[in-house]
């Protein structure tokens, strides 16, 4: 055990005995020291404040730890509900725009209209084909959609309750807002095919007899408004018309066309 010390006023150190036997002449000891320093100058030493260290007590330690923690928490909280507010903002103006746009586009479908009509026969025996070429006259009155004619439109021409006397394919294209355009479409009877008498009187010029003929043709859309694309459907058309001569350039003489969208 390291021996113990004991200071006095003066700075004098005096070793403490380790025994009991030895307490009175330690006592002694100590008395005569104090009675020859009596008159000696005692000194009194002043710590600085700014060099007192302090131990805080655990319970502080405890509050400082979950303190600590729970602020990241009430950050990352708070991080969280802006990310969803925001995610909630964005989906309600996104909603609102394509609402609108939906409400715009659904206004009017194009519309379409025959202008004029030619047929040509080409080939000679069996290989022999006919062809009909249309020019239609297509009008999109809405205001704010572009209309868009997309690839995969058919076309068709028939007579009565025949088979169709030729096919084609809808070309691709595209309509401005409150514009009119012509399409043409390019029908072809198969090689060989064998057409109704009626057709071959009114194309040999045999025959002046009205003919009523159905084109048809299916075709998807796609409207956008500005740069956003905002609905498709596939327009369906059936046109009913009657022409005279089926003789280079077709003389119309009616036609009614019904619309039908999926």
């Amino acid at each position: 055990m390291q021996e113990g010390r004991e200071y006095s006023s003066t700075g004098n150190v005096h070793p403490k005995p380790n025994s009991s036997d030895d307490d009175d002449e330690y006592e002694d000891l100590i008395n005569d020291t104090s009675h020859d320093h009596e008159h000696n100058e005692t000194y009194v030493i002043q710590v600085p404040k700014d060099q007192i260290y302090r131990v805080p007590p655990p319970e502080n330690a405890i509050f400082a730890e979950q303190k600590r923690t729970a602020v990241p928490q009430t950050k990352s909280m708070f991080s969280v509900n802006c990310i969803l507010l925001s995610a909630l903002i964005l989906l309600l103006v996104i909603g609102f725009i394509t609402g609108i746009c939906l409400a715009v586009a659904g206004k009017s479908d194009p519309t379409f209209r025959v202008h004029s009509m030619h047929v040509a026969t080409k080939g000679k025996g069996n290989r022999k084909q006919h062809e009909f070429d249309f020019t239609l006259r297509s009008k999109n009155a809405n205001n704010h959609a572009v209309v868009l004619f997309e690839k995969g439109g058919k076309t068709s021409l028939s007579y009565r309750d025949y088979k169709p006397l030729a096919k084609g394919e809808f070309p691709t294209s595209k309509q401005d807002t409150d514009s009119s355009e012509y399409t043409k479409l390019k029908l072809v009877s198969g090689s060989g095919k064998t057409l109704p008498k009626v057709i071959q009187k009114s194309m040999n010029g045999t025959s002046h007899t009205a003919i009523k003929l159905l084109l048809g043709f299916n075709v998807p859309l796609r409207f956008k408004v500005g740069v956003f694309p905002v609905k498709s459907k596939m327009l369906s058309i059936a046109c009913n018309v009657k022409v005279k001569r089926l003789i280079n350039r077709v003389r119309i003489l009616s036609q009614d066309c019904d619309y039908s969208t999926s």
